[in-house]
């Protein structure tokens, strides 16, 4: 059985598994009170392990594997830009996706000359991964990528982006991913550039706030969580949506390049 074939036929054991991972995670947080100063100072060592297991391994492992199952069905986003055939069956890697995932890891890596903390320049790549290729080829680009920032940025422990933090911010982007294919290819608004904006802000804002606040609260007790907000609002979210805009307008770009391409290739010769 391939790969894809597997995803689809867990997907109602992934289900379960996220709703057993969200409860667990929302217990753990009850039981060590993590915005309390019970698992000591901001971004100890001690609360960096605990938001790796709870933060991926617990909760967002599962959810990423439902994310897997959902794209795993979809030919149309597995295929590349352009090369859709319908009743083809296109895998979730192979020489394309493997290249795809490389050199957008390669570009997010290099997104790291500006430090996240002051502006989050690597959400441009982060956006053209998971819409001008597919939210799968994005959680790897965000992962593999994410390890290689930390190497050669210092923007990081490598060790805890390879173990849990990259594959985390990996499945933000994968659910990011997903929402953006959906609205633009099975909605009678996705064709419309403006309405894709507007349906990427309000998805990005809200995600990334619901899906990362966790990660804050772990790493984080008051007040310095109200100050880590605070930093989230007015500088990472600001400066991630800019970004994300901008690399949503050069996917758009490159989409319908590559669709006018495929259009006149296909048209008879006169």
């Amino acid at each position: 059985m391939k790969l894809g074939e597997k995803l689809i036929k867990g997907r109602r054991i992934f289900l379960i598994w996220s709703v057993i991972g969200i409860a667990v995670h929302i217990i753990a947080l009850l039981v060590l009170t993590p915005w309390t100063d019970q698992l000591g100072v901001a971004s100890s060592p001690q609360r960096q392990i605990y938001r790796l297991i709870f933060d991926w391994w617990v909760l967002k492992l599962p959810i990423s594997l439902l994310g897997f199952s959902i794209v795993a069905e979809k030919s149309l986003w597995l295929a590349p830009r352009g090369r859709f055939q319908e009743g083809k069956t296109y895998p979730i890697f192979n020489t394309y996706n493997y290249t795809a995932i490389a050199f957008m890891a390669a570009l997010f890596t290099a997104a790291g000359i500006l430090n996240y903390n002051f502006f989050d320049l690597a959400a441009a790549p982060a956006t053209i991964a998971v819409t001008f290729f597919n939210p799968i080829i994005g959680f790897f680009t965000l992962w593999v990528g994410g390890i290689a920032r930390a190497l050669i940025f210092g923007t990081g422990n490598p060790v805890f982006w390879a173990l849990g933090q990259g594959p985390s911010d990996g499945a933000t982007w994968l659910w990011l991913g997903i929402f953006f294919w959906w609205f633009r290819e099975s909605t009678k608004w996705g064709k419309n550039p403006a309405f894709v904006i507007v349906w990427w802000i309000a998805v990005y804002v809200i995600w990334r706030t619901v899906y990362m606040f966790d990660i804050w609260v772990w790493l984080n007790p008051v007040p310095a969580l109200w100050a880590r907000m605070v930093w989230f609002f007015t500088q990472f979210l600001p400066s991630g949506l800019l970004a994300s805009v901008a690399g949503l307008v050069a996917a758009e770009a490159l989409i319908r390049a590559r669709g006018r391409g495929t259009k006149q290739s296909a048209a008879p010769r006169k």
